[in-house]
């Protein structure tokens, strides 16, 4: 709590001084606004873009981490569905059980194949 106290105090200083700083430079910019191919015109609007972009960076809240999930995937629960399923119609020659539970085993791999290319995409 006083670490976040102290983090957050720290943050409020140095967006206090590129606040001032910009001020600066934007005064600096307004005197140069007559020859703005000068050298300094430009140096001028480039600081105060990446004061500002400072200044956004840190006015934005971190991210957090995403929470790690305690359940297995879910192309192995559909897996095992399908294979119980299956089973299950074999024992019992109930052969509509036998054709969902492999059509809900090839679903989960098409939610396998799906996952791993988001995953990859995501790298």
């Amino acid at each position: 709590m006083q670490q976040d106290d102290a983090k957050n105090a720290l943050v409020a200083r140095r967006i206090a001084e590129l606040e001032a700083e910009l001020h600066k430079f934007s005064i600096l910019l307004s005197n140069l606004q007559e020859s703005p191919d000068s050298s300094g015109h430009r140096y001028a609007a480039e600081r105060i873009e990446s004061i500002v972009a400072e200044i956004e960076t840190l006015k934005t809240p971190p991210v957090e981490d995403q929470p790690v999930k305690d359940a297995p995937p879910l192309h192995s629960v559909l897996f095992v569905i399908g294979a119980i399923l299956t089973v299950y119609g074999f024992a019992q020659q109930a052969w509509g059980a036998v054709v969902l539970g492999v059509a809900v085993a090839v679903a989960a791999q098409v939610v396998k194949t799906k996952a791993t290319a988001a995953t990859d995409d995501r790298l």
